[in-house]
C-alpha cells in the first residue's frame, strides 16, 4: 500500500474483463487526489493521501467487488462501489468542485444504432505507469485505460508514448478476437495475449467473485445462451434508475454495475449476491415446475463448484 494524491470526486473504472488465460497476476487501483483525503475501502480506514505520489495507489487487488469511500473536511463524502475482475487497472479520480447547476432531461429518450456486419475486434490498451498516449495506425485516441470495440479485423500498428518514450506493436487483429497489449516502459516492451472469444457470443462461462473469502460461482453462460433469449437475463437502466428492457446491441454491463448499495435502493437486490440469487435460484425454480429439471437450486456446491486455480 503506497500514498499519492487525491480531493472530492469523479469515478472512472476503465478496463473490460478478457476471457482464457492471463499473463499478468492481481490487479491495480490508483487513487488520484490532492494530499489529506481519507479513505476507507469496504468500512475500513486505511489512510490519507498524500503528496510524495500524488494520491494512493493499491496493488494486487483480488477480483471482487469494492466499496470506496472518500471524505476531506468542508466537503461532502463521496462512495462508490468497484468490481474488480483479473488484471484490471482502475483510476478513482477525486476533483474538489463548488455545487454546479444541473440540467436532465425528463423524457425517455432510447437511441439504436444499425451497425454494418462487418468482422471486426477488440483492443484494450493499457501501459506501466499508467495514462501513455495512444496511437492507432497513426492517429491519437486518448490515453492507456482503453477498450477499443468494433476495430476492423486488419493489420494494425499501435504506439504507446511516455514521457518521450515510445514503444511500438504491429498486431493482426482476427474477426471477433480480443486482444490485450500492455506496454511496460520499466521494461521497454509490449506484452499482450488473444483470446477469440466467438464474435457476438460472449464469454463461455463467467466466474462470479464477491468481495467476501466465500468460493466464486462459476455461470456456463454459452449454455445459457443456447436456451435463452439475451433478455431473459440482461437489462439496462434509465437516467432514473429504472429498469429498461434488453434491446439487441445495447452495452452489456456487470450485474454489480447496478446492484450495489450505492445504485440501488431496493436491499433485497443491491448486491452481487442477491441479484444473482434472485434470478438464478428463481429461474430454475420457475423451469423445474414447468418442465420437471433444471440445473442446481438448493445446495450451495451444485453453483459454488469452482476448481482452485
Amino acid at each position: 500500500m503506497k500514498k499519492c494524491l487525491v480531493a472530492g470526486l469523479l469515478f472512472l473504472a476503465a478496463v473490460g474483463i478478457l476471457h482464457g488465460r492471463m499473463l499478468f497476476a492481481g490487479s491495480l487501483l490508483q487513487i488520484n487526489a490532492e494530499p489529506g483525503v481519507s479513505i476507507w475501502m469496504n468500512g475500513q480506514s486505511i489512510g490519507k493521501t498524500g503528496a510524495e505520489e500524488q494520491g494512493m495507489v493499491l496493488r494486487d487487488l483480488e477480483p471482487g467487488d469494492y466499496v470506496l469511500k472518500a471524505s476531506r473536511p468542508g466537503y461532502n463524502p463521496v462512495e462508490t462501489v468497484i468490481t474488480l475482475g483479473k488484471e484490471q487497472f482502475v483510476e478513482w479520480n477525486l476533483v474538489p468542485a463548488r455545487p454546479v447547476m444541473q440540467v436532465e432531461d425528463t423524457v425517455l429518450r432510447v437511441e439504436s444504432t444499425l451497425l454494418r456486419s462487418e468482422p471486426t475486434g477488440t483492443m484494450v490498451l493499457q501501459s506501466i505507469p499508467l495514462n501513455a498516449d495512444i496511437f492507432l495506425d497513426g492517429k491519437p485516441i486518448g490515453k492507456t485505460g482503453k477498450k477499443i470495440s468494433f476495430v476492423p479485423a486488419a493489420a494494425h500498428t499501435v504506439r504507446f508514448v511516455f514521457q518521450q518514450q515510445y514503444l511500438e506493436k504491429q498486431v493482426d487483429l482476427q474477426e471477433g478476437e480480443s486482444l490485450l497489449l500492455r506496454a511496460d516502459f520499466m521494461n521497454n516492451e509490449v506484452v499482450g495475449e488473444s483470446d477469440i472469444i466467438g464474435f457476438g457470443l460472449g464469454a463461455a462461462t463467467i466466474k462470479m467473485q464477491t468481495a467476501r473469502k466465500r468460493k466464486p460461482a462459476l455461470f456456463p453462460h454459452r449454455k445459457h445462451q443456447g436456451m435463452f433469449e439475451c433478455a431473459a437475463c440482461h437489462h439496462g437502466i434509465d437516467a432514473d434508475g429504472k429498469q429498461l428492457p434488453y434491446t439487441k446491441g445495447m452495452d452489456i454491463l456487470h450485474c454489480a454495475g447496478c446492484h450495489n448499495p450505492t445504485s440501488m435502493e431496493n436491499r433485497k437486490l443491491n448486491n452481487l449476491k442477491l441479484a444473482a440469487h434472485t434470478l438464478c435460484k428463481g429461474c430454475h425454480r420457475k423451469t423445474v415446475a414447468e418442465k420437471g429439471t433444471a440445473g442446481p437450486i438448493d445446495k450451495c456446491s451444485g453453483c459454488h463448484s469452482v476448481p482452485e486455480e
